[in-house]
């Protein structure tokens, strides 16, 4: 019998603007799905969004990582997006460069790119740490990030300063794993929330994404953070 497409990155109801091209579809069923539901606004923003829109041209898109948890020197890195003309000529065929080292995260170019895979890079660099310090499965965790931004995502209105001004900006919350049935299997890691920070006024339409393991105690300070925000002197 023939599987199922393994959906990856992609969220519900076909909303693969951003990471159609990068990551393998296997063969879908014979008999039609059920139709999906509509994509919640979380979902519409970070994987349908046209985040290119205002960066139709080659360019490098540089963003820097900053990772700090308790008792540990903060670790410094940074991830590159370039964009270069495609085939006749059209913008904008995309590569990403994602952290070095043991960090690093390597995923296919993706061609005539309309949303900005640096979300993908990120997600996925968070799914893989997960899966490195917990012994849990890739799979179920992006499952769990995926369904979280169906479901249970908060989008505000907020501002960032770019260009020496405020702009308007929207914001995704979510906590993909706060009732997770499994997350006495990962309890140290399963208080993670992610948040990410998208803007039409800034290159590339994503300005900043991070995750935060909150302290034991309310108000205390983070048990760890990682972030990666654009960089204005791109």
């Amino acid at each position: 019998m023939k599987r199922a497409p393994a959906m990856g990155w992609l969220a519900r109801g076909g909303a693969g603007l951003l990471l159609a091209a990068a990551l393998p579809l296997a063969l879908a069923q014979a008999q039609p799905a059920e139709p999906a539901p509509p994509p919640s606004e979380a979902e519409r923003l970070v994987f349908q969004q046209d985040h290119l829109a205002n960066t139709r041209q080659p360019r490098v898109l540089r963003y820097r990582y900053v990772e700090e948890a308790e008792g540990k020197p903060a670790v410094t890195d940074r991830a590159v997006i370039t964009l270069s003309a495609g085939a006749g000529g059209r913008c904008c065929d995309v590569h990403g460069e994602y952290l070095s080292g043991a960090l690093a995260v390597n995923l296919p170019d993706v061609p005539q790119a309309r949303g900005n895979p640096v979300v993908m890079y990120f997600l996925e660099g968070e799914v893989r740490r997960l899966q490195r310090t917990t012994n849990g499965q890739a799979a179920h965790f992006r499952r769990r990030i995926r369904q979280s931004l169906a479901d249970a995502a908060s989008v505000t209105q907020t501002t960032i300063r770019w260009g020496g001004q405020a702009v308007p900006a929207r914001q995704v919350r979510i906590a993909p794993f706060a009732d997770d049935p499994f997350r006495a299997r990962f309890q140290d890691q399963a208080a993670t929330e992610y948040a990410l920070v998208l803007s039409d006024a800034v290159p590339g339409g994503v300005y900043q994404m991070r995750a935060v393991l909150p302290g034991a105690a309310a108000g205390a300070a983070p048990r760890a953070s990682r972030s990666l925000t654009l960089d204005e002197a791109n």
